[in-house]
């Protein structure tokens, strides 16, 4: 196959499966995700169900696919910047508030439909399982100091994912500089340890 043809086939594999994001996306808003069917999804994308199926196995496999897109455009900002410090952790939350903004993007585009309350779980897993590893890294404790330690991570992750969900859309008003500030002295105040976050992930439970 010439590289002229290939090239072509490429372009059109690319458009195809822009389409099919685009729709679910779409879809997302009118319906549960549970009830958005593949027929569904080539109508709104202009295609048929073939070539649904050519490229998906499934709505679900689709969703994903932005869900660990959106991950990984958040990852992104947050382990190139500089959580140690209030200003730059600031800095980061700028740059996710822009990118919530941007329904170009797969972040921004599921942060405007019912699947960020799911997204924002996933982030909650993930920043509790990173918020446990200064504890894990401890002495060894008993079972009963263990749970309490486990019930905290949780209680921190939980919050933090809730405080930057509510911001991020507008639903509390609060600068940069103070979100970082009070997001920080959450994860001291919980956890119980006053060293730097920079092993925190707080901007990918920023999703919503």
């Amino acid at each position: 196959m010439g590289t002229k043809l290939r090239g072509h086939i490429d372009l059109r594999v690319k458009r195809s499966q822009a389409a099919i994001r685009s729709a679910v996306v779409l879809l997302l808003t009118e319906k549960p995700t549970q009830d958005i069917t593949a027929k569904d999804v080539a109508d709104r994308a202009l295609i048929n169900k073939k070539t649904f199926y050519a490229h998906y196995p499934s709505v679900r496999a689709v969703l994903k696919e932005i869900e660990d897109d959106a991950v990984e455009e958040v990852s992104g900002i947050v382990s190139s910047g500089d959580v140690n410090t209030p200003a730059g952790l600031s800095k980061v939350l700028s740059q996710l508030k822009a990118l919530a903004s941007d329904s170009a993007t797969a972040f921004g585009s599921l942060a405007h439909t019912p699947v960020r309350t799911l997204l924002s779980e996933r982030f909650r897993r993930e920043l509790s399982a990173r918020l446990s590893g200064p504890s894990a890294a401890s002495s060894p404790v008993t079972a009963s100091v263990s749970s309490r330690v486990a019930c905290a991570v949780d209680f921190a992750a939980g919050g933090i994912v809730s405080l930057l969900a509510s911001w991020l859309f507008g639903e509390r008003s609060m600068s940069e500089n103070e979100l970082s500030q009070t997001v920080i002295q959450a994860v001291q105040s919980c956890l119980g340890f006053a060293g730097p976050v920079a092993d925190v992930p707080v901007g990918e439970s920023a999703h919503a």
